[in-house]
């Protein structure tokens, strides 16, 4: 088999896929036999077992390893900071042990000969500290070749629950057939279904509630559903399931998927209600201003300043904080969980991961007098907010709502370098769930970004040699989510990675030949000003034939094309993280005695209200000015605009790879 004509051009294929979870005897077994019929497909030897952090529910009647917090029902959690090589038997990171055992996996090579994993457990698993709600440990199957068969099962148990299971149905790869169970808890099962009566062992959720109901949201392909059995077992079969979609600029993908959960109601608004009201209660215990919380916002504010200018100024005063997540080079996560300690404690330290930092953001601005109020939203570069999966695990986001002048306005202080305003481009247009001023719990979406927030603007002068040289020094300047990126990176790394980032970045946009040198960035510690990269360039732009020397009208879009490639069957939605703008006003230095053939032609385009280009140039004796203005307004855009868009986008790439000829003077 070096082919599957199910899957043409694939370069594996998954044969068989397994998935049993039994809640009943605390364990999940995966299994799999996959054949690789490409080098790229060689990457599934490599398998990833993926296992949540921490332990959200607990066994009634049993606290032997329930932290005096949890017992008191109040909302735990892992130190998120701690690393270590074995997280598994981590105390920090889970309540109970988890474990993988046995492992068991073969590579079957195309001649029949069979190299089996050889190891225990602990000899074969590579463990990666997880940023976000999950760990990852990883183990390799040996001699991987193409047109080599692989097939692995290996088997999670854990002496307490964790979750009801999440089936990620499509994979990367095609899969010819796939089977899933699912075997929950006791209590669940119909020899203990007797009323609604709790048994010892009854699941109770993080707010000391019991958990009544199991229930699931999935979505499958056509005429495809969850099957219970008289047993009360759950499960899934399938067949041909195609691959994830790997669409070019697309959102997370909305792929074939069952999540089970249990809930204390079966009631949707009774559900968040309380699990927000409850959440609510101990983050307002937890955000309390103590004395030194009221005095150092009493330091940082006037009694005269406005209610902006309050919530301005308190910002500036986190964001002085060392934020241990974007200092590690990682996203800040929040889960459902309140910290144990003083709100105080990361003013003091002057330091704390983005939760607390948020947390203590709302504290300071209501020991100023702000109504402030927290909100939870759910992160659109990882996942979708779904109501009817009544599981708090997908908000993870903590944003704080100060409302000003009678109007809200969202902030992000958990986002190291973020302005003023400013929100992760994953935070802005996010749905979320918050409480409201008469209690209730209300859905919301963040303001999207404008189009003005995102800006690279490109000025400066280059001088043009009469055998096609250049030489000269430009700025490039960045606003908005390209410059919270880059000061990020900083963060996580140096400056001087920054600067070879950036020269990367550049290098990557001007003619071959043209060596890019940043000499200085500016701004990079003051997210307030625009970041300024100083750019100095030397190299040959152009070939001289005979009297005349040919140039890209452009200096930074030589290279352009249209970055939308065809595809007739578009089926996911267009997104861009969020609308941005390109200002450009670049100077050409005309060698001496030499002159512009013609005057090129200005071009304006005007797509609806998504987008806009326009290409101007001024000529005079020596030289030649041209701006190059490109705005696109929107994030998202529906799969029926995507032909419209490459259209648009393929008129741009025309204009831009335009030429310019010099003469020189007399010929």
């Amino acid at each position: 088999m070096t082919s599957d004509p199910k899957a043409p051009g694939a370069a594996a294929v998954y044969l068989y896929r397994e998935e049993t979870e039994d809640e009943q005897h605390h364990f999940r077994t995966v299994y799999a036999r996959i054949k690789v019929l490409k080098e790229q497909g060689k990457e599934l030897g490599t398998v990833h077992v993926v296992y949540h952090r921490n332990f959200v529910f607990f066994a009634a009647g049993d606290n032997s390893s329930r932290s005096s917090a949890s017992q008191e029902n109040h909302f735990d959690a892992p130190d998120l900071n701690h690393t270590g090589e074995d997280p598994w038997l981590d105390p920090d990171a889970f309540v109970g042990r988890v474990e993988v055992t046995p492992i068991v996996g073969r590579t079957i090579h195309p001649d029949g000969t069979v190299i089996p994993l050889t190891g225990s457990p602990a000899d074969l698993l590579k463990v990666k500290r997880g940023a976000e709600q999950f760990n990852d440990m990883v183990f390799n199957l040996p001699s991987v070749e193409v047109g080599s068969i692989l097939e692995y099962r290996y088997q999670v148990r854990y002496d307490r629950f964790q979750q009801a299971p999440q089936w990620q149905i499509q994979q990367p790869y095609f899969v010819h057939k796939a089977h899933y169970m699912f075997t929950p808890a006791d209590q669940f099962l119909p020899a203990q279904s007797s009323g609604p009566g709790v048994s010892n062992s009854a699941l109770l959720g993080p707010g000391g509630e019991i958990l009544t109901d199991l229930r699931s949201t999935y979505l499958l392909p056509e005429g495809k559903t969850v099957i219970k059995d008289p047993t009360g077992r759950y499960s899934v079969d399938l067949t041909d399931i195609p691959p994830i979609s790997q669409e070019v600029f697309a959102p997370p993908p909305n792929s074939y998927r069952v999540n089970f959960f249990y809930t204390s109601t079966p009631d949707q608004k009774e559900f968040w209600q309380k699990r927000m009201q409850n959440w609510t209660k101990f983050v307002n215990l937890y955000a309390a201003p103590t004395g030194t919380i009221k005095s150092a916002a009493a330091g940082a504010i006037s009694a005269s300043d406005s209610q902006l200018d309050k919530a301005r100024k308190l910002y500036a005063l986190v964001q002085t904080l060392n934020n241990t997540d974007i200092s590690r080079g990682l996203r800040p996560i929040a889960s459902d969980w309140v910290p144990q300690d003083s709100v105080e404690k990361a003013l003091i330290r002057k330091s704390g991961h983005g939760e607390e930092i948020a947390l203590l953001y709302l504290s300071l601005a209501r020991a100023a007098g702000l109504d402030a109020r927290p909100l939870r939203v759910v992160s659109r570069d990882r996942n979708f907010f779904d109501p009817n999966f009544m599981d708090t695990s997908q908000l993870d986001a903590v944003l704080i709502g100060i409302a000003v002048n009678g109007k809200e306005i969202v902030l992000d202080p958990a986002e190291k370098m973020a302005p003023f305003q400013t929100l992760h481009w994953s935070h802005a247009g996010a749905n979320g769930i918050a409480i409201g001023a008469d209690g209730k719990v209300e859905y919301f979406m963040t303001p999207v970004e404008d189009n003005g927030d995102n800006t690279v603007v490109r000025v400066g002068s280059l001088t043009i040699g009469p055998e096609g040289s250049v030489a000269g020094t430009l700025k490039v300047g960045f606003t908005g989510q390209e410059a919270l990126q880059l000061r990020q990176l900083a963060l996580s790394t140096d400056a001087d990675s920054v600067k070879q980032q950036t020269e990367r970045m550049i290098t990557a946009q001007v003619p071959d030949g043209i060596q890019a040198h940043v000499d200085h960035i500016s701004g990079l510690g003051d997210p307030s000003k625009q970041l300024v990269a100083v750019v100095s360039f030397t190299g040959s732009l152009a070939g001289r034939t005979g009297s005349h020397i040919v140039l890209p009208r452009l200096f930074f879009e030589t290279k352009e094309t249209n970055p939308f490639p065809a595809d007739d069957s578009r089926t996911l939605a267009i997104d861009m993280h969020y609308p941005a703008q390109e200002k450009e006003q670049i100077t050409y230095v005309f060698p001496s005695g030499f002159t512009l053939e013609g005057k090129p032609l200005d071009a304006s385009l005007k797509w609806e209200e998504n987008a806009a280009y326009k290409l101007i140039s001024k000529v005079d004796a020596t030289s030649i000015t041209t701006g190059r203005f490109l705005t696109r307004g929107f994030t998202l855009l529906n799969a029926s605009e995507y032909d419209k868009l490459r259209d648009f986008y393929d008129k741009v790439a025309v204009a831009d790879r335009q030429q310019i000829a010099l003469t020189a003077a007399g010929k």
